[in-house]
């Protein structure tokens, strides 16, 4: 008799795929909460999940650079710092209190909200504007400006990759992709919604293989979860991109930036609370 969870895993990570990438991250949120539901325990469900994170987040992020929604240079310097953080949160985690972790980090999620929120108000404030009022209306570059590039230099190369360290944190710390605090410094960096999405899913490539490598000697990957879970959430990962485009820029810049905000706000007052 077939057990219905080899056909409800696969299902599940094309879902969760489908999701994340849709909305700029990688799943661990998810996967974890999911497989514990299920009866696999902690240290295996966040080993998985770092483990099912990286080909979901791989192929996100080819597809988000083929649309042209990643910001090399920008994500390598906050991929940097999530590499630091997801190693660094690997070795805190065994020196700080559960309890005390799990709330820091909530206050630290709902602080990375803010400047989600500044920028969101401000382009919907800039939509409201007549477009011969509006000066970025005004620019001739003949560029798209859902596809602008930063360029960092001195502090804000060090400002960025602290985003990037938070990510890390929560990564190496309970095996989560790490998406609100990347989201929201691409934010406040400026990047348009489109690029802030695709880069997001760039840089928790660099999370997921620095926290596999950071747990790989615990010895709790359970490779059938993995394949399972990890071959639905990679069709679900590449068709997230296609629907993006599809939608088009005005549905996303009403849609993805509010959804980041509440679960940046709901993650961070879950642990907290």
């Amino acid at each position: 008799m077939i057990d219905l969870t080899l056909v409800f895993l696969p299902i599940v990570g094309f879902l969760i795929g489908l999701l994340v990438t849709t909305l700029g991250g990688g799943g661990g949120g998810l996967y974890v909460p999911i497989l514990t539901l299920l009866g696999v325990a902690p240290q295996v469900a966040v080993a998985t999940s770092l483990a099912t994170v990286l080909p979901t987040t791989a192929v996100g992020a080819y597809s988000h650079n083929r649309k042209g929604n990643v910001d090399v240079q920008t994500g390598l310097i906050l991929g940097a710092g999530g590499i630091i953080g997801t190693l660094l949160g690997a070795y805190v985690a065994n020196l700080i209190p559960p309890n005390l972790l799990k709330k820091s980090l909530g206050l630290l999620l709902l602080i990375f909200a803010i400047p989600m929120i500044r920028r969101f108000i401000t382009t919907y404030k800039k939509s409201k504007t007549p477009p011969e009022t509006n000066p970025e209306n005004q620019r001739e570059t003949g560029e798209d400006p859902d596809r602008e590039t930063l360029k960092l230099t001195g502090p804000k190369r060090i400002f960025a990759s602290l985003f990037g360290v938070a990510g890390g944190v929560l990564a190496g710390v309970f095996g989560l992709s790490g998406t609100p605090p990347i989201s929201a410094g691409l934010y406040s960096l400026g990047l348009p919604t489109l690029m802030v999405v695709g880069t997001t899913v760039f840089v928790l490539v660099f999370n997921s293989l620095a926290g596999i490598g950071g747990y790989l000697f615990l010895g709790r990957f359970d490779v059938v979860l993995t394949v399972l879970l990890g071959g639905g959430a990679v069709v679900g990962s590449f068709l997230g991109p296609k629907l993006l485009e599809k939608a088009g820029k005005e549905i996303v810049e009403k849609f993805i930036p509010p959804v980041l905000i509440g679960i940046s706000v709901i993650f961070g007052l879950a642990l907290i609370f």
